[in-house]
């Protein structure tokens, strides 16, 4: 019986090391990529302005690094692939919340809801255990944020859709007063689907969340989100 051949142990090494190498080089060669890279921070255009520094000091360690231009980029957020990952993160927060640039899109409700829900998220208070809130931390952050609406008033949070909008009001309008405080304005309004059902299921989600619409507002929405052509 003629004994079946194996290949080198020599081959296998050489194919091991031509990986790690590759591995390496590419490692190297995406550190090249400008995505994420720039860390430059925007002046404040319109800070948040608190009147209570025990909800202060606790956004600002729990919020800011990704709802604020005062982002603290840590030695491992500036490598790739990582800086990529934290770049978008910090893109997207700053466009649904910027305590930098206020624009009252977050109302009590809303940061009720992402204190008691996946805020901060569990990636970064892994590495910022600082961040992690516990109840009473939640409740001083949420009574603070309250307190401190008044004195944003110009830019403060966005009215109540049922006071706020009138029969006839436009889609945009509405969508201004109620959507903004769980996702950007932008989303909604983009929105459409084939279905007055679907529509019609979307905005009773909305409602279970915190949303408040009149009957016609709500028909308003139902007709700006069914495709048309």
């Amino acid at each position: 019986m003629v004994p079946t051949p194996t290949r080198p142990k020599r081959s296998r090494s050489r194919i091991a090391l031509w990986t790690l190498a590759g591995l390496m080089a590419t490692s190297v060669a995406i550190q090249f990529v400008p995505y994420g890279r720039d860390h430059a921070q925007p002046p404040a255009r319109n800070p948040f302005r608190w009147n209570s520094p025990a909800a202060e000091g606790i956004a600002r360690a729990a919020c800011y690094d990704c709802h604020s231009t005062e982002t603290k980029w840590w030695w491992a957020v500036k490598v790739a692939p990582f800086s990529w990952l934290a770049q978008h993160d910090i893109n997207g927060a700053r466009r649904h919340v910027n305590f930098s640039d206020w624009d009252g899109a977050l109302n009590a409700g809303g940061m009720q809801r992402a204190i008691q829900g996946d805020m901060p998220p569990l990636p970064f208070t892994l590495v910022h255990p600082e961040a992690r809130l516990t109840e009473a931390e939640k409740q001083t952050l949420l009574k603070g944020f309250q307190a401190s609406l008044a004195g944003n008033a110009g830019l403060g949070p966005v009215a109540d859709a049922r006071s706020s909008t009138t029969p006839g009001s436009s889609a945009v309008t509405i969508i201004q007063a109620s959507c903004r405080s769980c996702h950007p304005a932008a989303f909604a309004l983009q929105y459409r689907t084939a279905s007055a059902g679907r529509a019609k299921a979307l905005l009773d989600r909305m409602v279970r969340h915190g949303a408040r619409l009149s009957a016609p507002a709500e028909q308003t929405l139902i007709n700006q989100f069914i495709r048309r052509g």
